[in-house]
């Protein structure tokens, strides 16, 4: 249990729950959370309780490092979780009704973010099997952010999605060292989100030079015109940028594979060595 000990996470605004998880009452908190889930009769309602339920858990976390009780970290993380995908689930069910959550998701995704603050500082401090929970935790906080993030105007969702993408490609060239599929994966995307931002923005600039064109104002083109190759040559840079990135992780990710041969052969070797003389002659 040694590599629980020792890390620790800030104060959080949520307050922990009346019982904590290593209490032999922590039953009664759980019969608590679902009386306050079945007073919520609007899905909106659920998820906040959801949310607050998940600082709760965040909360807690804090005493459970502290006292480095595996179990009750354990339960909070994945108390942080499950609370998190179903507060995501009620809002996904809120729009599917026809509500509008726009602001409901934008409070829920600023409290998974301080939520997600917590658990990077955790995680730059954990080891061993902690860091590998937590780890695991902080993947499935961003698919459910991801739902939440939805709800959002479309500029915000895009902000927030290209944000998301390469915090987690930083998380994952970071912590972990066989990740380089996945995060060519995500580069891959982002490229894509780059490439169609760079057309409809290029578009944006060409309807502009169109429209001072119907006025006849050749300072007003001239001007426009500027703006339109100015942009031309500024997403020209972010593409090359981004080739520059998937370049690098293609090499990466050949070069994690070429270890892992080479490791391989390396252990064959070994063990062949091991084998007596006699086995050999054999």
């Amino acid at each position: 249990m040694s590599s629980y000990a020792g890390p620790q996470i800030p104060p959080i605004a949520e307050g922990p729950g009346f019982i904590l998880p290593d209490s032999p009452l922590f039953f009664l908190d759980k019969i608590k959370q679902e009386m306050r889930l079945l007073l919520a009769f609007t899905p909106q309602n659920r998820a906040k309780i959801y949310s607050a339920i998940a600082g709760e858990r965040l909360a807690e976390l804090r005493f459970m490092l502290a006292r480095n009780n595996k179990n009750g970290i354990e339960t909070d993380l994945k108390g942080i979780t499950e609370n998190l995908e179903n507060a995501a689930n009620s809002l996904s069910d809120a729009r599917f009704r026809g509500e509008n959550v726009e602001l409901l998701s934008e409070n829920i995704n600023n409290d998974i973010k301080r939520k997600q603050d917590s658990l990077d500082i955790l995680l730059s401090q954990a080891t061993g099997e902690l860091k590998t929970m937590v780890l695991g935790v902080q993947t499935s906080v961003y698919q459910s952010k991801a739902k939440v993030v939805s709800g959002l105007p479309s500029q915000q969702l895009e902000n927030e999605t290209k944000e998301d993408l390469m915090k987690q490609i930083e998380t994952k060239i970071k912590y972990s060292f066989d990740s380089s599929a996945d995060v060519l994966t995500k580069i891959e995307t982002l490229r894509k989100q780059a490439s169609e931002s760079s057309a409809k923005t290029i578009m944006m600039r060409e309807d502009e030079v169109k429209a001072a064109a119907i006025f006849k104002n050749p300072a007003l083109i001239k001007e426009k015109q500027a703006r339109l190759e100015l942009e031309k040559k500024r997403q020209e840079k972010i593409l090359a940028a981004y080739k520059k990135l998937s370049d690098a992780a293609k090499k990466a990710k050949e070069a994690v594979a070429a270890y892992k041969n080479a490791q391989q052969e390396l252990k064959q070797l070994l063990n062949q060595s091991t084998s007596s003389p006699t086995n050999t002659q054999k």
